[in-house]
């Protein structure tokens, strides 16, 4: 199981300590995916995938315009549904990303 506290997650036991805001992550095959709080810079790739030792395995890359269009949101939620990662941005839009790599692979609508 999976706990959130401000900016620490604690797995089986183990502390994984960050310096942002843990908005929501998620756990999937010895992966931590997690969505952070932006700053005022407007971090907008705010998804990242480490190994459980911290380790960084990807930040998530940009939409394509193709995908995304040219407007860009900071990334609110994250989840694994069979075994696809999907991360949500502030406008409400799904975005099916690559699990190995971060890239933006298809988009939905969720509002």
């Amino acid at each position: 199981m999976i706990e959130i506290q401000n900016n620490k997650i604690f797995l089986d036991g183990n502390e994984l300590q960050f310096n942002n805001k843990i908005l929501e992550a998620v756990v999937y095959e010895g992966k931590v995916i997690a969505v952070f709080e932006t700053d005022e810079d407007g971090g907008y790739d705010n998804v990242f995938c480490y190994t459980l030792d911290l380790q960084l395995v990807w930040r998530i890359k940009p939409a394509p315009v193709v995908i995304g269009g040219t407007v860009r949101s900071p990334y609110v939620g994250v989840d694994i549904v069979d075994g696809n990662c999907r991360a949500i941005d502030f406008y409400g839009r799904r975005f099916l990303v690559n699990i190995e790599n971060g890239e933006i692979i298809s988009k939905d609508i969720v509002r």
